[in-house]
């Protein structure tokens, strides 16, 4: 049997010898307080070789993917940002309605670094937007890709 090539895969806490035509597709987990009904968390995603040239077009293909998949989706606002190290990005603020009883806001940056797009998301209430936003907007801010 051939000796397959392989690369050290570090994650949180560990290594993997990882073959060569496998790639990381890790959603990061960023658990914060649950108040109002919500498990308040950021997710992380990093999607590569994308054909984008800039983070306004990946925001605006996953707006189009939004309104078709989340039910009763309204975008809020949608501009750009500068993070905190001087990268471009893109936000939108939306909120949809998972359930009857429940309406969700949700936060989301896009960024957008040779070729690989990075999605940031953080999700509220409408009560949670205004107490524990500002602190998530400056963890948002701070994102630095590696």
């Amino acid at each position: 049997m051939p000796e397959r090539k392989s690369r050290p895969y570090r994650g949180d806490g560990f290594t993997v010898d990882l073959p060569e035509d496998w790639r990381d597709t890790t959603i990061h987990t960023l658990e914060g307080p649950a108040r109002d009904g919500i498990q308040h968390n950021i997710l992380i995603t990093a999607e590569r070789d994308l054909p984008f040239e800039t983070a306004v077009q990946y925001a605006e293909s996953q707006i189009s993917s939004l309104e078709s998949e989340l039910k009763g989706y309204r975008l809020l606002d949608k501009g750009p940002v500068t993070l905190d190290n001087g990268l471009p990005g893109h936000r939108i603020i939306f909120s949809w309605q998972p359930s009857e009883n429940l309406l969700i806001y949700q936060h989301q940056m896009y960024v957008l670094v040779d070729r690989t797009g990075y999605k940031l998301t953080a999700t509220f209430s409408k009560t949670t937007y205004k107490t524990l936003g500002p602190a998530v907007q400056r963890i948002l801010m701070s994102f630095r890709p590696e």
